[in-house]
């Protein structure tokens, strides 16, 4: 084969370069990738693991995209297509890609650079949630649903923002046309490539016990669960709030007493990364012997079904995860069926604005029923309210502000449930309502269960 004249040669490999350089793709001739994130046309994240088995440095390109300020890009510069690295085992960011690690190419942020990574387990992460444009002073941002991208490009082009291509439509429009080219790639500048073993993120833990993966918008997880001696349970929760209130996040709820013994709170969960909503809650607690429910819950936007604002680092862990961090006590927790809800004494649901309802019922011995309600609360007390009287018109029970739980929606939607003992007799069941926020009628968002909006008696099996 001739040998090639040592101009001509520089020459063609500088062609190579210019093409390989337009089409997005860096020359890494003496490089082996280990893993290739792409293809965010149809998802708005990808992921992949690895398995370092000795101390090595990773080359990390990545190409992704945010705003174009007027000024150098900052560590806290918003990036709506972005990397990072977790560490598979501690769950905890080692790399992220900002706007101080970052150069400006064109219409996209380029992340070039090496990493020494101890020997471990790692998770790749790539996410596209949006697509923003500014000029000057004026900034357009728009959440891309994939699930409704061919719907908003079918629309006709209207309003103002029409006319400068900044209308959903025309971001839409741009964003199609650049996001094939956003993605991150590693790779190995030495040593033996096949001695990276990769896995499908998220790594699954060995001693997990209980998974509920939150998986879409107004969604609910459940799985009740038997503890049949002490128990130390460590739990991680992933979901999203504000420093007022959760909106997507689990609890665990004795069955038997219906009193929560741990929940996702604001003040115990910390930031998870990616957008300011998103919330993680990891703590070790302790169980006595009993019986619990599991639960996950989340609200109508900003789930992995479509991530309004950036995901969390630990998008895969979306949901509670509970495990069991001594391996000896495998055999302390097993799974059960959800528990029947029992029959039902009385019943007064889908209440409306102004409502005085009643409902009798009576018990012929001794009997411990359980109560579900849910009712608007006020600034210092129920707006809506319930109770159960007896024959004699005494409150034997009632929803007081206090003893209740987010009910979802709008934070004045309150749940309560208890478990009380009723001596045999006659009793009655009411539910009084103010002239706003009821069912039919909500003046905020709705609670999560809104056709059961009032209260119900359960008898308990």
């Amino acid at each position: 084969m001739p040998i090639l004249p040592k101009s001509k040669a520089i020459v063609l490999l500088l062609a190579l370069s210019a093409l390989l350089a337009a089409a997005g793709l860096p020359l890494r001739a003496a490089e082996a990738r280990i893993v290739a994130l792409h293809g965010f046309e149809t998802a708005e994240v990808r992921s992949q693991g690895f398995i370092l088995p000795h101390a090595q440095k990773v080359h990390i390109y990545a190409r992704g995209a945010g705003l174009q300020g007027l000024v150098p890009a900052r560590e806290d510069s918003p990036l709506f297509a972005s990397g990072w690295l977790l560490n598979a085992a501690t769950r905890e960011v080692v790399w992220q890609m900002d706007g101080s690690n970052t150069r400006r190419e064109g219409a996209h942020r380029i992340a070039d650079q090496y990493l020494d990574l101890p020997a471990g387990s790692y998770e790749a992460y790539f996410a596209n949630h949006a697509f923003a444009q500014g000029v000057l002073l004026a900034q357009w941002s728009r959440n891309v649903d994939r699930r409704q991208v061919e719907a908003k490009l079918a629309e006709r082009p209207r309003g103002f923002l029409a006319a400068f291509g900044a209308d959903e439509g025309g971001l839409l429009r741009q964003w199609r046309r650049q996001v094939g080219s956003y993605g991150m790639e590693l790779y190995l500048p030495s040593g033996e490539p096949h001695e990276v073993v990769t896995f499908e993120a998220p790594l699954r833990w060995a001693n997990m016990a209980i998974t509920l993966a939150a998986t879409g918008d107004r969604g609910a997880w459940h799985q009740a669960f038997k503890v049949h001696r002490p128990v130390d349970l460590h739990v991680y929760a992933v979901g999203e709030g504000t420093q007022r209130r959760m909106s997507d996040y689990g609890w665990i709820q004795d069955s038997r007493t219906r009193q929560r013994v741990w929940e996702m709170t604001p003040e115990r969960s910390q930031f998870a990364g990616g957008g300011p909503r998103n919330r993680r809650q990891v703590e070790t607690i302790q169980l006595p012997p009993g019986d619990y429910v599991a639960t996950f819950v989340t609200d109508d936007n900003h789930s992995p079904a479509d991530w309004t604002v950036a995901p969390p680092c630990d998008p895969g862990r979306y949901g509670l995860a509970l495990s069991l961090p001594r391996p000896g006590d495998a055999g302390a927790l097993s799974l059960r069926a959800l528990p029947e809800p029992g029959p039902v004494l009385a019943e007064l649901v889908q209440v409306g604005n102004s409502q005085d309802r009643s409902a009798p019922f009576d018990l012929t011995v001794s009997t411990a029923v359980r109560i579900h309600a849910i009712g608007e609360a006020g600034s210092h007390a129920m707006a809506d309210t319930a109770w159960i009287e007896d024959a004699s018109g005494k409150r034997v029970w009632e929803l007081l502000k206090e003893q209740t739980h987010h009910a979802g929606g709008a934070n004045k939607n309150r749940l309560a449930e208890a478990r009380v003992t009723l001596p045999k007799g006659h009793y009655t069941l009411r539910v009084r309502t103010d002239d706003s926020h009821a069912y039919g009628a909500w003046n905020s968002a709705p609670p999560r269960d809104p056709e059961r909006y009032g209260a119900t008696v359960y008898g308990v099996k």
